[in-house]
């Protein structure tokens, strides 16, 4: 595209039905784009000395993890109504100190693009972070834009200049000035914007209007594909949800070099993929993903505590409750396209498997209220929320159908809960067990103390049974699928090693801490370890070796690895002769009561 160098160029905008009178409005050009730097202009109002502190975010919702904005800051100036610059100084990471606060007219100030910033540590994934190129830019709220210190709950508009063939995907307003509205700061936040050439898809499902607005750096992945692709889950989530709690939902997806994952916002989601043919791999994971993402319009979004309800930007507190918010998500996904026929119920319990296998990774001893309190102080095990957090949603659903009678399950729950509280009412996050008990039964609250508060070793056996599902937690050695013989974690960009198996040829030349830096002489990325992994699982046979090289103690080491047969787990199976109740019980679990 040719960069257009004019400043301030006029924009076509929508008309939205209200207007958020704000104290504060945001200028950002993005017609000249030779640099990766967000260039924003502030003009707050009425400031005082108690608003002297400009804020970057420490972090954001749905991250768990520290992004510490302010790092990528370059420069900040404040100025009075005469041109005059006020004095500023950085008081911290991400907190700019303003001297005379109450004779401020502007400030402007320069950020860094995070996905081409260079940094040592705190790595942020592309879908949470900001991008400036030339056929498209992203803008995640916390990136680019910060508040004043007691000021978060101010409304705030933003201008935004672009070429005049661009179009913009967000679930923000746009007032018939051409602004951005958002009621505060957690709102920009919750709202990423993503313009550029992008192509625009639309349906309605039931009462709720559904945006897709698709970057492809090719063009080949339009949104039209992707709608197609996952209207029928958002049909069966609509049946799971007696009707969708929004009237209007945004995905915005961005296809380029790498695939990263996504991020859940209220009314929004983004979805970072690697450009490809729209093949059924493909399809598959973008399924999977949706599945999960847009399940968010009920955790948290109507179902939240109040640590949730005001996030706290300077210093994170986070919730023990996030098996809900990302357990029960995940759970939901699942079972949603179970009970609407988009999977079998073989696919389901293949599923199941691969969370206890991956669940087998993490520290069984720290429990999913303790790993939710500190879920941005253990990278290495956040991940295991979404394995172990998702396993205790369906046994939490077993449960309450098997006190129920088969009338009530978790799915009917959640959505008793979705209308007792919503958007603007939180839950307390302290009596959250206690009020969930109240709405069910007495012994859900020895479930909440043995299995999410505790870790105690999860019922999986006995409470499947009682739908005439069989399982066991070890099988058979399968001489066809070799293994490394180690359970591996993830913190950050590293793929760290936290058991090695006693029976392994390897037990005495791995051990856990070592770090995987590359596998028979290719560097290790979370862009391509499944597909390192898959080459020696379809290459290789038990007894074959290969080379690894470790990080011990931060020094590379090279290592002879042999290759052992891997050992079944966690294998569920259908029984074909159970009893009549307990087909009967299974029968009001495979459907939305």
């Amino acid at each position: 595209m040719t960069n257009r160098n004019i400043v301030f160029t006029a924009v076509i905008v929508l008309c939205s039905v209200f207007s958020i009178q704000a104290q504060h409005k945001f200028y950002l050009d993005l017609n000249n784009r030779e640099t990766d730097l967000f260039t924003i202009t502030l003009f707050p109002d009425n400031l005082s000395e108690e608003n002297n502190i400009y804020q970057f975010a420490a972090t954001a919702p749905g991250t768990y993890s520290r992004m510490d904005i302010g790092r990528f800051v370059k420069s900040f100036k404040a100025y009075d109504e005469d041109g005059n610059e006020i004095g500023t100084f950085q008081k911290s990471v991400n907190q700019w100190m303003i001297t005379s606060p109450e004779e401020v007219e502007k400030i402007i100030y320069e950020i860094e693009d995070t996905w081409d910033a260079q940094t040592d540590s705190n790595f942020m994934f592309r879908m949470v972070g900001s991008n400036i190129q030339q056929d498209n830019v992203l803008i995640n709220g916390q990136c680019v834009f910060g508040y004043f210190h007691g000021m978060q709950d101010e409304p705030l508009n933003i201008k935004i200049y672009y070429p005049e063939d661009w179009i913009y995907g967000t679930a923000l307003q746009v007032n018939s000035d051409g602004y951005f509205e958002a009621y505060n700061f957690d709102y920009i936040v919750d709202s990423p914007i993503l313009l550029g050439n992008l192509t625009r898809e639309s349906t309605t499902i039931s009462n709720t209007d559904i945006d897709v607005y698709t970057y492809s750096k090719t063009g080949l992945i339009k949104s039209a594909d992707i709608l197609n692709s996952v209207e029928d889950i958002l049909n069966a989530a609509n049946e799971f949800t007696d009707g969708l709690p929004v009237d209007n939902y945004t995905f915005l997806f961005h296809f380029e070099d790498v695939t990263h994952g996504a991020w859940e916002h209220s009314y929004s989601s983004f979805y970072v993929y690697k450009e490809a043919s729209l093949n059924s791999d493909l399809v598959e994971s973008i399924r999977e993903i949706v599945a999960h993402e847009f399940f968010h319009i009920v955790t948290p979004l109507n179902i939240h505590s109040e640590v949730v309800e005001q996030f706290n930007f300077v210093e994170p507190v986070m919730s023990q409750h996030l098996w809900f918010y990302e357990g029960v998500t995940e759970w939901a996904a699942n079972i949603i396209e179970l009970r609407g026929s988009l999977i079998s119920i073989g696919d389901y319990l293949d599923i199941l498997h691969q969370k206890l296998i991956h669940n087998d990774n993490f520290n069984q001893d720290i429990s999913l209220t303790y790993l939710g309190v500190n879920s941005t102080k253990l990278p290495d095990q956040f991940f295991n929320i979404y394995q172990k957090g998702a396993v205790v949603a369906a046994l939490l659903d077993l449960r309450l159908l098997e006190l129920s009678g088969g009338t009530k399950g978790l799915r009917e729950v959640i959505n008793e809960l979705s209308e007792k509280y919503g958007p603007d009412k939180p839950f307390s996050e302290k009596d959250f067990f206690d009020e969930f008990t109240d709405m069910t039964f007495p012994e859900i609250k020895d479930f909440f103390v043995k299995y999410i508060d505790g870790t105690e070793p999860l019922p999986i056996k006995e409470y499947f049974n009682k739908i005439g599902i069989k399982y066991s937690a070890l099988g058979d050695y399968d001489s066809s699928n070799v293994s490394l013989g180690v359970s591996i974690g993830f913190n950050g960009n590293n793929f760290i090693i936290s058991r090695v198996d006693e029976a392994s040829p390897n037990y005495n030349t791995l051990k856990p801490g070592d770090i995987l830096d590359m596998m028979n002489g290719e560097k290790l990325s979370i862009q391509n370890i499944q597909e390192k992994i898959n080459r020696v699982k379809n290459d290789k046979k038990p007894g074959d070796k290969i080379s690894l090289t470790v990080l011990r103690d931060n020094e590379p080491i090279d290592l002879p690895i042999t290759l052992s047969a891997n050992r079944e787990k966690h294998i569920f199976t259908i029984n074909e002769n159970a009893s009549p109740e307990k087909i009967n019980l299974r029968n009001a679990w495979l459907k939305n009561l």
